[in-house]
């Protein structure tokens, strides 16, 4: 399936980048792609696309074969006729590693692209490689260690009406939420990246899932439950070498989350990694890289 327009710029990620267009059940996954061996698998999260990955993905050419895809309604992607629930993605996104045959495959992963990501390697065990964690969701998060003018915008976007109204109607979400996640508000021509694929409310209806489904004291009790399902794997995994990435003064990436993974997670070591916010990709792309050649050493290493 090819896609005529595209939203991402594929000058941004180098020179000898691909951009392939795959079919998946009924719609299909966009992703940019470079170089060969082994892959490295860059997922990222809300509301977002593979534009985020960009400084990352052009530090580590000649690497392995970096693939940075956009999820289901992101980007580049299709917009299938789907609920875009959680495990909405998880069909989409197994499809498409099955579509390419990824094995022994690094996971590079932020945001919901960790549960997505951490999900996948929970299942299909044998053909991971690697996982590097940079501001996951990985468990639920209390809203006392949440910035307050954060939490307020999650209880209205999860009234009925007022949610709809500040993500869809007045997009509010992508202009406000989304830059403020940043140490420093992105660039104009960057920003305009992450808003071309959603230039309409029609275009934007989806948005909202993403943050009503972030677990926030035990709510949504689904997206709590899809999280608790990955955990015995991160638990026994210990043939898998992870790196956690912290930052400062980051924000999903709480202290009792960090206690939290630093007690139950298998063959983890945790890196401060510097300065940055949510969208750390944007801010520490070198340290981002610099973790994933350490990691990867780390799986030659463990052989």
């Amino acid at each position: 399936m090819t896609q005529t327009s595209r939203s991402i710029p594929l000058s941004a990620f180098g020179p000898d980048a691909r951009s392939v267009d795959t079919e998946v059940l009924d719609s299909h996954i966009h992703h940019i792609e470079h170089g060969d061996g082994d892959p490295i698998v860059f997922l990222h999260g809300s509301p977002t696309s593979s534009y985020l990955w960009r400084h990352v993905f052009t530090r580590l050419t000649g690497r392995g074969r970096l693939i940075v895809p956009d999820l289901i309604g992101f980007g580049d992607s299709g917009r299938p006729d789907i609920a875009y629930e959680l495990d909405d993605h998880i069909r989409y996104l197994d499809a498409w590693f099955d579509a390419l045959e990824l094995d022994n495959v690094t996971l590079v992963v932020q945001d919901y692209g960790a549960a997505f990501g951490v999900s996948w390697a929970a299942r299909h065990s044998d053909r991971v490689k690697a996982v590097l964690l940079a501001e996951p969701v990985i468990r639920d998060i209390a809203s006392a260690d949440l910035p307050e003018p954060f939490v307020q915008a999650q209880q209205l976007i999860r009234t009925p009406g007022d949610g709809e109204k500040f993500v869809v109607e007045d997009n509010l979400f992508l202009t406000q939420v989304l830059p403020g996640a940043f140490l420093t508000p992105p660039a104009q021509e960057d920003l305009d990246v992450y808003l071309a694929p959603f230039p309409t409310a029609e275009s934007r209806g989806h948005l909202i899932k993403f943050p009503r489904n972030l677990p926030i004291d035990g709510n949504p009790a689904s997206s709590v439950d899809f999280l608790e399902r990955s955990v015995d794997w991160l638990k026994t995994s210990n043939a898998v070498p992870k790196l956690l990435l912290t930052f400062e003064p980051g924000f999903l990436l709480t202290p009792e989350i960090l206690a939290w993974a630093t007690q139950n997670i298998a063959a983890l070591e945790v890196r401060a990694a510097g300065a940055g916010v949510h969208f750390v990709q944007e801010e520490q792309p070198q340290a981002i890289a610099d973790g994933v050649l350490d990691l990867l050493a780390r799986a030659e290493g463990a052989k």
